[in-house]
């Protein structure tokens, strides 16, 4: 394994622990799976217009992001559904584009399946920027993350702009899909941004020891799904969710303490 590679698991590990455990802990996971698989989209329209998919990818989930804003605020709107529509409309979007394209391109297999082992320079300076930018966001804007997600109705009492926050969330959570799919592709990216976070979530005591967790836990599932595929021969990016899995089901076996999910009251938290 080059050093190249190494840097692109931390990188990513950071992502995940930060906004995967704001997925789990808002309960965001079927937001994440219909902006994930929406991507095909854009990812199909990339291969059109021959440009890398971030550029095409990023616009797209700003706008998604706001629609998906607008539908949660909307109650005569059921969000499952809606959430379900937008889904199965980005897929079908990116089929009908892949089939005018006449042209089934590897970029489009990358994002679909993932694939670790084609990451190059560009990938770790877009990885390492947006590790960054969450760690930056998470540190500046802690506590009104914090309230946002343990009780929106209270952050609007006390004054956080809980719409301009959530959009900020969203945005965050598209972008981390954006620059992880092509490590886990389309169709197993769900599982990176969920199992660790949820094994953590019972295995910790405050947020910031959960997103530790959560980024340790990332970055051994990575680590030993490469060499696990590397040693069988068999595909990365399934390896890394089978592994995930596996740690997964060994938690629920094992006995563990009472974490974060048993608290309701903020100051619990706060005062870790």
């Amino acid at each position: 394994m080059d050093i190249q590679l190494l840097l692109f698991f931390i990188n990513v590990s950071i992502i995940t622990g930060i906004i995967g455990t704001i997925v789990v802990l808002k309960k965001m996971s079927s937001i994440a799976g219909s902006i994930s698989h929406s991507l095909l989209a854009s990812v199909a329209l990339s291969n059109i217009l021959k440009v890398n998919p971030v550029i095409t990818s990023i616009p797209f989930v700003f706008l998604t992001s706001i629609i998906i804003h607008y539908i949660k605020q909307n109650k005569k709107i059921n969000e499952e559904i809606a959430l379900s529509i937008i889904w199965v409309i980005g897929v079908s979007i990116g089929i009908i584009l892949i089939n005018l394209s006449n042209t089934y391109s590897s970029t489009i297999s990358f994002y679909l399946f993932g694939n670790i082992l084609f990451t190059d320079n560009s990938d770790i300076i877009i990885s390492t920027i947006f590790s960054l930018i969450c760690i930056i966001i998470y540190t500046v804007f802690n506590r009104e993350i914090k309230n946002l997600i343990i009780d929106e109705e209270y952050s609007k009492i006390i004054g956080v702009k809980t719409d301009l926050f959530n959009i900020l969330i969203l945005s965050l959570v598209g972008l981390a899909i954006v620059f992880t799919i092509k490590a886990m592709g389309i169709i197993l990216l769900i599982a990176i941004l969920t199992i660790p976070a949820t094994i953590a979530i019972k295995n910790s005591n405050s947020i910031e020891k959960c997103i530790f967790l959560t980024s340790i836990l990332s970055f051994f599932s990575f680590l030993s799904g490469y060499f696990i595929s590397f040693t069988f021969n068999i595909p990365v990016s399934s390896t890394i969710t089978i592994t995930l899995v596996f740690i997964f089901l060994l938690s629920e076996i094992i006995k563990r303490k009472r974490g974060i999910v048993w608290k309701t009251k903020s100051k619990e938290i706060y005062n870790i």
